[in-house]
């Protein structure tokens, strides 16, 4: 994931929030446990997310102990201890992280890329023998939109897709492997079906953001983006943007979410439409006159 899953503090309690940060803390504890610390580094707010829906599923009161880290050596943070979901996001973060900094490697020839797919080489051997299906649709996904860049398309369904189908097999592999044990074999389990969709949607809209974000920087360095190949460019991406949040919603709606409904559904539906908003203005917070306030992460940006 990319940056753009988040949530918006303001429409958060206090409880609320310190949960959420726990999930984000708890993943990077995890990390630390179980991969060492330099894998630490790959650490994003979006993979909370998916820690969030699949801890959901079950309905365990979370165990929040406040911890110090590096990062925080005097003031305790909270932190979810002892969760299998948060494990599984722990481990799915370091696979498509360490991708991510193949294809900055093997593409634009980044320093960073073969810096952190260097440290993370060690940690990807490992899990790949964990999640070898995972891994296995992960990396035929992302070859076939590799075959997409290559040809300069400019079809956003189908570079989407491709995408999408990576996160795909990311939130549905959960029901598949637990703690890096198989638990079922069953791929055709409605809960499977709507993960595979939610991940798949949310893929997708990620893609997408991704490209429109990163279009002006593309133009100017020759680096492939859809839309630069697209007949009409960035025009009329509001209905497709929306239209994957609502397959989204849809998903969640389908799922049976027995915890931390309030914080699942800040992001669904008030950080997701939230960073939305801004991209298709352009980047730009809109004006005044547009709606209300909003925070993401903590910071203040103007009405949505």
């Amino acid at each position: 994931m990319l940056g753009y899953v988040n949530i918006i503090k303001s429409a958060l309690s206090e409880e609320e929030y310190d949960t959420y940060n726990g999930y984000y803390c708890g993943v990077c504890k995890s990390i630390g446990a179980r991969h060492g610390q330099f894998p630490r580094l790959a650490l994003s707010y979006d993979i909370v997310f998916l820690a969030l829906i699949l801890s959901s599923l079950n309905s365990e009161e979370d165990i929040i102990e406040r911890e110090h880290c590096i990062i925080h050596p005097i003031e305790k943070k909270p932190t979810i201890k002892n969760d299998v979901a948060v494990d599984y996001a722990a481990d799915m973060l370091l696979i498509l992280a360490y991708y991510n900094f193949l294809d900055d490697k093997n593409d634009e020839h980044k320093i960073r890329g073969s810096l952190g797919s260097g440290m993370l080489s060690g940690s990807y051997a490992k899990l790949k023998k964990t999640y070898p299906d995972i891994v296995k649709a992960i990396e035929s996904n992302l070859s076939k939109l590799s075959e997409l860049e290559r040809a300069k398309s400019g079809s956003l369904d189908m570079t989407c897709a491709a995408f999408g189908d990576v996160l795909g097999a990311v939130f549905s592999g959960w029901e598949l492997y637990q703690s890096g044990d198989v638990i079922s074999g069953d791929e055709t389990s409605p809960r499977y079906r709507i993960l595979e969709g939610l991940g798949r949607s949310l893929g997708k809209w990620i893609y997408l953001m991704d490209a429109l974000d990163d279009l002006e920087k593309d133009k100017k360095s020759g680096s492939y983006n859809p839309l630069i190949y697209r007949d009409r460019g960035a025009d009329g991406l509001n209905d497709l943007l929306y239209n994957y949040l609502g397959d989204v919603s849809s998903a969640i709606d389908l799922l049976e979410i027995r915890k931390n409904k309030g914080i699942i559904d800040n992001i669904v539906w008030n950080g997701l439409r939230a960073r939305t908003v801004v991209m298709l203005n352009g980047g730009e917070v809109p004006g005044e006159d547009e709606g209300v306030n909003f925070v993401i992460e903590g910071k203040q940006h103007g009405p949505v």
